[in-house]
């Protein structure tokens, strides 16, 4: 340590302050705040504090440390904020936005078009922004069909009468085409005034729905098919009869999920693959505004807690600053806060913090934990295909496991999961590696046979399903080159009991992977075997065991779908055991009773019944 650095820390008080952290060059590499400096700054130098490899080297770089002392706590945070957003220093927790999102677009052409993008001018129209783009592709395709868009990109123009025409006479397709004759579409093409009439109402009742200002689109439609009902004009108005009930029908699935009162931020967190994620759903007046989704980078490996503190402190004390002082704005997460300072500020600002506790408000909750463990696991399969994986990368693994490289012929690596919910459903899988590449052919669900309902036994059901695959191998002679399991060390002796059962023979390689610090344990070995972070070695052991998560979790809801559709009509109400039989006999199973006609439903079931099968969204 200089002198230079010891006489600042001599001269240290007690009290809020913003330290800035410089090398040599004068260059800040961190800036931070403290509710008592001294201490703080002290305990990166006092050689008690355990400090990570990141921290150490931060520390052998300080050359000189500025201080700035700030009258309390909010103070203090805010300034922290903007300095950090002004210096952007290398070892601050840096955040990735991925705000990419994809939005459904009204164009504004004289017969517009209605598309998906992920580009957001100031021109035309946008909406409901979208995490995923399979969502915003099924949407469009529904809302197509209720509302009559046209599917096609013919180009049109007004011409000096104002009249609407077709741009380009040389179009390849037929007009008009087959959305016309089966009523998709009022064919426009056509340049019929009452079609393009009939287009552009269409039009407008889509964008006050997408605008959810859905009862008035309601409100007209009735009107038009009492009108055309008047008129004796029966088959259009059966047409609206059946706009009238999809549009019900998208209503109430949209408010399934975002009934939230008022303006709210949904927040998760999550640490994985050596990174930690945050996800906002924001909620303004009763409808999902935005999604942002952000890969926080944690250079000195600080406690996750503080990271997501940070990361609240960028997001709220500097970024939305302005946009939050004209609402009541409620932060609901499951993640608790700590920091003093910014929990005084949110009070100061009129923002509250809640863990939800009512239903709709946990399942939004669910719903943006479910779309940040998605966007994790994309953007860890991304940095994987940054880092280049050879055949030569798994014979790196066998060589710091301490088992023999393999020179020629397939390398295979199979890595197996348990997956269960609560305490029903315990299932397994197996995911297979060749030459580096997953190879899904050779993928294996697993029902467990040792397993009885209301049972859980991790230990017992990875014995058995690698018994089980200790027979295979004995039958086909098939053993992989590297058995993995995603397992901690203590697990891995039931594992090796099973695949090991013939003394005489040679045990086949076996290792256990620990998902908290990716900790590798070999069963000769005590302490655990740590590859580098970020190298292609762990991206490859990373990759084996998530297929193999994601692969056990899929097998595991589709257990639990098919078990709760065939139990389904046995906690509902008034439906007795000779009911259900006759029921399942004329439709043989769940899925097909919706393809039975009223009729049929009214030869077996009275009218309370069938109600039930619609409440239950069975029919």
């Amino acid at each position: 340590m200089s002198k230079k650095i010891e006489n600042i820390l001599s001269d240290l008080s007690s009290n809020p302050w913003v330290y800035i952290m410089k090398n040599t060059s004068g260059n800040i590499m961190y800036i931070w705040k403290s509710v008592s400096l001294k201490s703080r700054v002290n305990s990166y130098f006092n050689g008690k504090s355990k400090l990570n490899f990141a921290k150490q080297n931060m520390v052998a770089q300080i050359a000189d440390i500025e201080t700035i002392e700030t009258k309390n706590e909010v103070e203090a945070l805010v300034l922290e904020t903007n300095l950090i957003k002004l210096h952007k220093p290398k070892y601050n927790i840096l955040m990735k936005d991925d705000k990419n999102l994809v939005y459904i677009k009204i164009t504004d052409d004289p017969v517009p078009e209605v598309i998906k993008t992920r580009i957001k001018t100031s021109s035309w129209e946008y909406f409901w922004p979208y995490p995923s783009t399979t969502n915003v592709t099924n949407v469009i395709e529904v809302l197509k069909k209720i509302f009559k868009v046209r599917n096609c990109h013919i180009r049109f123009a007004n011409d000096e009468k104002g009249e609407t025409k077709i741009k380009l006479k040389n179009w390849i397709r037929s007009m008009p085409c087959m959305d016309y004759y089966i009523g998709l579409c009022d064919a426009p093409c056509k340049e019929d005034v009452e079609a393009l009439k009939k287009y552009k109402e269409n039009i407008a009742n889509l964008r006050n729905f997408l605008k959810w200002n859905i009862s008035w689109v309601l409100q007209w439609l009735e009107i038009k098919m009492q009108e055309k009902s008047r008129n004796q004009e029966y088959e259009e108005a059966s047409k609206i009869r059946d706009q009238i009930k999809s549009i019900k029908e998208i209503q109430e699935k949209q408010l399934a999920r975002d009934s939230i009162p008022w303006n709210n931020d949904v927040i998760a967190k999550m640490e994985k693959y050596g990174n930690i994620y945050a996800w906002i759903t924001a909620i303004r007046n009763w409808e999902i505004s935005s999604i942002v989704s952000t890969k926080i980078e944690n250079k000195l490996e600080e406690d996750p807690t503080l990271v997501f503190e940070q990361y609240l402190q960028n997001k709220y004390v500097w970024e939305d600053v302005e946009n939050l002082k004209n609402i009541k704005l409620t932060i609901i997460t499951s993640e608790r806060i700590k920091d003093k300072a910014l929990l005084k500020y949110f009070k100061e600002n009129k923002i509250k913090m809640e863990t939800p506790s009512i239903w709709s408000k946990i399942n939004i909750l669910n719903f943006t934990k479910n779309n940040l463990l998605n966007f994790a696991y994309k953007e860890e399969l991304s940095q994987i295909s940054k880092r280049t994986l050879t055949r030569q990368t798994q014979n790196n693994i066998l060589k710091a496991l301490s088992y023999w490289e393999k020179k020629e012929g397939e390398i295979i690596f199979e890595c197996y999961d348990i997956s269960h919910l609560g305490w029903t459903n315990t299932v397994a899988s197996r995911s297979v590696i060749v030459n580096w590449k997953t190879e899904s052919s050779r993928y294996k669900k697993y029902k467990l046979a040792t397993i009885k309902e209301w049972e859980i036994d991790d230990f017992k059901s990875m014995e058995e399903i690698l018994s089980r695959r200790y027979q295979e191998a004995m039958k086909l002679n098939n053993w992989p080159d590297l058995i993995i399991i995603d397992w901690w060390k203590g697990q891995l002796s039931s594992a090796l009991r099973a695949i090991s059962q013939d003394p005489s023979l040679p045990v086949p390689n076996i290792c256990s992977i620990a998902k908290r610090e990716e900790e590798i344990f070999i069963p000769s070995q005590l302490n655990p075997i740590i590859f580098e972070k970020w190298t292609p070695e762990l991206a490859l052991l990373q990759k084996i065991r998530d297929e193999a998560h994601r692969f056990a979790i899929n097998f595991n809801r589709q257990k639990r779908i098919k078990e709760m559709k065939r139990n389904i009509l046995e906690e509902m109400p008034w439906f007795w055991p000779k009911t259900r039989q006759k029921l399942l006999r004329a439709a043989w199973n769940i899925d097909n009773i919706s393809k039975l006609s009223k009729d049929e439903l009214s030869k077996i079931l009275n009218k309370t019944q069938i109600e039930k099968l619609e409440e239950y969204w069975i029919i």
